[in-house]
């Protein structure tokens, strides 16, 4: 915008020091600021266009944005969710691994305790029949 303020300025002075009648300097001036104005109002519709076209990439480049990111939130929650079946499978399995473990435990000690007491009691049987 200085640029062409300063050119209208330059074209009028070049004007004014110009040899020329009044009338023919003022009509020169005049078409110099005609020139000068329709130029700065074809760089204006340029910039418009062009800041159209910007505004118009924003918003495209926002959208796309938008849409990247709703997806990997998606993705994220539904990685969440296999993630949580699998953690809540797993420790189902190891539930009842840790049942079976002590089920058998149960019965080896069962058996154990079964076998000391009757050894015990042989053991006893012994001992009454030998002091018989």
């Amino acid at each position: 915008m200085k640029f062409i303020k300063g050119a209208l300025f330059g074209a009028a002075v070049a004007l004014l020091f110009a040899p020329k009648s009044g009338k023919e300097t003022r009509s020169d001036i005049s078409n110099k600021f005609n020139e000068k104005k329709e130029m700065a109002n074809d760089y204006a519709g340029m910039a418009k266009v062009k800041s159209e076209e910007v505004s118009h990439a924003a918003s495209e480049a926002s959208e796309n944005i938008k849409i990247t990111l709703s997806k990997t939130a998606q993705d994220l929650k539904e990685q969440l969710h296999t993630a949580s079946e699998d953690i809540k499978s797993e420790a189902m399995s190891a539930s009842q691994d840790v049942k079976e473990t002590t089920k058998q435990a149960a019965n080896d000690v069962s058996k154990e305790v079964d076998k000391a007491s009757n050894n015990t009691n042989n053991h006893t049987n012994n001992n009454i029949n030998k002091s018989h």
